[in-house]
């Protein structure tokens, strides 16, 4: 309660801003909590920093490493150049001093031949022989020895038992050896070199004093003992185990090989080539020579398989075209490298870890450190931030429940502008979901970002782009979801958002009791952290929106209900003092029309068999003028009009929403006038006593949502009183009708000619006419009693009765006063004539035979007593009185009369009229109807 209670003592010291310059207002108030500016350092900064200070240490670990290890290489190379040059010039002056030897033993030979040598022809093969076994003796390297003629024959072969097979002398070589004047050194490489021999072939052509070809030596010396007899150079172990030397011609051809191969190899082929494309002597600036690639240099193929990239040391020897090389694996070292940096480099590699170690361990304690500043922080923020949100929350809470009845946009809109100032908001928004709809409408927009609202669309669809923003998603999860610019859902909106100085939004939503759905939106313009209590809070205020949409529809459901409830008795008031039917059906559809808002409310009763419309309230009665009327039967099938049919045959309120999209509805529904209605209802009118359809009533509205429960049970209950008054006028028409008709002849009676009197005088006055009121009496009736009794009198009654209503005019009156007498009014009368055809008609017709019912016929004779009117302008009774006096004058000169009927005069006496009849119409009182001809009156 302590956050909220600092909420409250805030808003009291809180400014009020009547004015919206945003500008100035967040000028003068900077922001507090969700604007705010300062940038802390985050830990993935921090981390960042770390990591980047680790990458330099490494790699100076790794340049001062790869420094060492180079400096060592040099030195290890060195080392090993050395070797290889000490042992290649050893190898060098060991094989050049044994090839003076072989030359000067060959001198030698070739001396003590050329001695003998024009004996040849005649010599012992056999001495020749043994002086070649003898020179073989002192010089065994030699392996083939021969001494050939001009002729190609051999004198003498000298050669070893286990002589390796050698290229044999040919005429080619021959004619070569015999064009040159000193030694000729040639290699037998075809066979030797392919076998791995050093064999090196001396041939000389000895000429006579003459210059003619004595003979030919030729000699093979095997210098393989030569490369053996090697003395190694004290190498390390593992560079002498892997140490090769041997002899190469100027052309690169493999002469000898040690150690000696123990199988099948494929060096000396290689060596060859790579000796033929870089046969240089070594230089002192470059002393070591590396081999090249594999397939050019000379690879050393082991026991194993395994080929062996190799460094070499060449040394060409004097007088021969020849050359030493010594060569050791570059494996051997890198082993040797390998084996002097290996321990410091383990130790720099330790005491970097170790260095590491302890980096990482100072990070650790530096970045707990960090985070517990950060927690604290943070825990102040939110601290703040739940305080400013309560704060909110009070305001809103507030100026919601002070919010009196009526519409509530200008409530939200000035609470979202107290919103947007006290959390310093770049926009408040509050919009409000219908029930059934998938877009959320605007009802109230404040801040200094107003412009980005202006296009801003909502939508719940998750398929649209808008379904998929924080209000949305606010909307379906029920929860308060905050994103920034640069989330996924916020894509839509960047850049407008950007444009605005928007950052980021904070959104919740609530539901009403309706179904209707409240957003409230809060866009700020830093990255501020939003903790779950200010979601939470914020979602307390759009419930607190929600609860004052509630109540304020509760206050309008409880004025519509009082509305209606004053409604209902405002028209049971008036259909129950309606008295007649037309009323109340006036009655019934102006009220549905007024509080249901239809367009359009139509009434239907019947009227003997069919079902005719009454009456038509409302703006359309054009569009529904083309529903005729329809008989009861064709209803009762089901046949006709279908709603009608429908709702009197269910006796039910039916209720069809979109009618235009009901094929069973007639196609009028789809034309213009009607397609845009979204509702047709119908009601029955039922009977109270018998539950019968007494008729129909049809409403048509724009809205498919007109009609409520509460409206459908006042529209019920309406009916239901219309059905009490139209029951109520039903026997009111009755009771009158028992009351103003006569029982027996079903005439009006006397109190209902006395109510329609004073109506035919005041229509008299108005048309300035003339009007007669008479009694007319039945002579002699009472002997149709005594002797044809009862039933024949009252048969006769009715006879006359029938008679007198189809002799009289249309505006005539006829009433039954009792017994034999009724009364005629006869109205619009302009001059005598009009009342002499009237009567003589009538005179004519009541005089002729009646036919009893058991058959008898009877003649029957009437008197009628007349007064004029305006000539006697007296009331309604004195005028039957006058007339009720005239007609005893006149019954009482059955005998002498002329005619049944007289009228009224009050100067006159009955005498002074026995002997003719008009002299009562003589009078100045009735000058207005006089009687001129006599034959106007006839003797009955």
């Amino acid at each position: 309660m302590q956050p909220l209670q600092n909420a409250g003592a805030w808003l009291d010291e809180a400014p009020t801003f009547p004015s919206r310059d945003w500008g100035k207002v967040i000028h003068a108030h900077p922001p507090m909590l969700l604007m705010d500016a300062t940038r802390q350092r985050t830990p993935h900064q921090s981390r960042n920093a770390f990591w980047s200070f680790v990458s330099m240490g490494f790699i100076v670990w790794s340049t001062a490493a790869f420094g060492y290890g180079f400096q060592s290489w040099r030195a290890v190379a060195d080392q090993v150049w050395l070797q290889l040059d000490a042992t290649s010039v050893l190898a060098k002056s060991v094989t050049q001093q044994n090839l003076k030897q072989y030359f000067r033993g060959f001198n030698f030979l070739d001396h003590h031949l050329k001695a003998d040598a024009p004996a040849f022809e005649h010599a012992d093969p056999q001495a020749i022989f043994a002086l070649l076994r003898q020179f073989r003796r002192m010089y065994p390297d030699f392996d083939v020895i021969d001494v050939i003629l001009p002729d190609g024959q051999v004198v003498a072969d000298a050669s070893k038992q286990d002589q390796r097979a050698v290229q044999p002398i040919t005429e080619a070589y021959l004619r070569e050896l015999r064009q040159r004047q000193d030694l000729h050194t040639t290699f037998p490489k075809d066979a030797a070199s392919a076998a791995g021999l050093a064999v090196v072939r001396l041939g000389f052509a000895q000429r006579s004093a003459s210059g003619a070809i004595a003979y030919d030596l030729v000699a093979d010396i095997d210098l393989h003992r030569q490369i053996v007899s090697w003395l190694r150079p004290e190498l390390a172990s593992d560079m002498a185990r892997h140490l090769q030397m041997g002899l190469v011609t100027r052309q690169g051809d493999l002469l000898g090989l040690w150690p000696e191969p123990t199988g099948p190899t494929i060096y000396a082929a290689r060596l060859a080539a790579w000796f033929r494309l870089h046969a240089l002597s070594p230089s002192p600036r470059h002393p070591l020579v590396v081999t090249p690639a594999h397939g050019v240099g000379p690879i050393y193929v082991d026991d194993s398989g395994t080929d062996r990239i190799a460094w070499s040391a060449l040394a060409p020897l004097k007088g021969v075209p020849l050359e030493t090389f010594v060569s050791v694996p570059r494996a051997t070292v890198w082993d040797a490298w390998w084996q002097q940096v290996r321990l410091p480099l383990l130790e720099w590699a330790l005491l970097g870890v170790l260095l590491a170690l302890m980096a990482l361990r100072l990070n650790k304690l530096q970045r707990l450190e960090r985070q517990r500043t950060l927690r604290l922080e943070q825990a102040e923020r939110t601290a703040r931030q739940s305080s400013l949100f309560y704060a909110a929350l009070a305001q809103t809470t507030q100026a919601l429940m002070g919010h009196k009845a009526g519409d509530v946009s200008a409530t939200f809109q000035d609470l979202a502008t107290s919103l947007c100032v006290l959390l310093q908001a770049r926009l408040v928004c509050v919009g409000r979901l219908p029930p059934e709809r998938s877009w959320v409408d605007m009802a109230a927009c404040a801040g200094p970002a107003s412009d980005f609202a202006q296009h801003l669309q909502r939508n719940i669809d998750g398929n649209r782009p808008e379904g998929w923003n924080p209000g949305s998603q606010a909307i379906t999860t029920g929860k308060p979801q905050h994103a920034t610019i640069e989330s996924p859902e916020f894509a839509p909106w960047r850049q407008r958002a950007q444009a605005c100085g928007i950052a980021g939004v904070l959104s919740a939503a609530a539901g009403t009791q309706c179904g209707e759905a409240v957003l409230v939106c809060a866009y700020y313009s830093s990255e501020s952290v939003i903790g779950p209590e200010a979601g939470q809070v914020f979602q307390r205020m759009a419930d607190a929106f929600a609860e004052c949409i509630d109540r304020q529809a509760n206050i309008v459901k409880l004025e519509r209900i009082e509305r209606y409830r004053s409604a209902r008795r405002k028209i049971q008031r008036g259909l129950l003092e309606a008295t007649e039917a037309a009323g109340v059906y006036r009655i019934l559809a102006q009220t549905l029309a007024a509080e249901t808002g239809a367009d359009v409310v139509e009434v239907f009763a019947p009227e003997g068999d069919m079902l005719k419309r009454r009456v038509i309230a409302g703006p359309l009665e054009q569009a529904l003028s083309h529903l005729t009327d329809v008989s009861l039967q064709a209803l009762a099938r089901g046949e006709g009009a279908y709603m009608r049919a429908r709702v009197w045959n269910a006796r039910a309120p039916v209720l069809i929403q979109t009618p235009s999209a009901d094929p069973k509805l007639s196609p009028r529904w789809r034309e213009p006038a009607l397609c845009d209605m979204g509702l047709l209802a119908g009601w029955p009118i039922l009977a109270v006593d018998s539950g019968e359809p007494m008729g129909v009533v049809i409403l048509v509205a724009r809205d498919p949502h007109a009609i409520d429960e509460e409206l459908q049970h006042l529209v019920t209950n309406i009916l239901e009183s219309a059905a009490i008054a139209l029951r109520q006028v039903r026997d009111r028409q009755r009771i009158e009708t028992l009351a103003l008709t006569d029982a027996l002849t079903g005439l009006p009676n006397r109190r209902s000619i006395l109510e329609h009197i004073p109506q035919a005088l005041a229509r008299a006055r108005n048309r300035h006419r003339q009007m007669a009121i008479g009694i007319l009496d039945l002579d002699d009736f009472k002997t149709i009693n005594d002797t044809w009794g009862h039933a024949a009198g009252d048969a006769l009654l009715c006879e006359v009765s029938r008679r007198l209503q189809i002799t009289l005019r249309g505006a005539d009156a006829i009433a039954r006063l009792g017994g034999d007498e009724f009364v005629v009014v006869l109205e619009d009368l302009v001059g005598p004539h009009d009342l002499s055809m009237v009567l003589d008609r009538l005179e004519t017709e009541l005089t002729a035979p009646y036919t009893l019912p058991g058959g008898q016929s009877t003649p029957m004779r009437i008197s009628l007593g007349l007064t004029i009117y305006p000539s006697d302008d007296s009331t309604p009774d004195l005028l039957l009185g006058h007339a009720d006096e005239a007609l005893y004058d006149v019954k009482a000169r059955k005998g002498s009369r002329r005619c049944g009927w007289q009228l009224w005069n009050p100067g006159a006496s009955s005498d002074d009229h026995s002997d003719r009849c008009p002299a009562a119409h003589d009078g100045p009182a009735h000058d207005s109807l006089n009687l001129e001809n006599d034959t106007a009156c006839n003797a009955t």
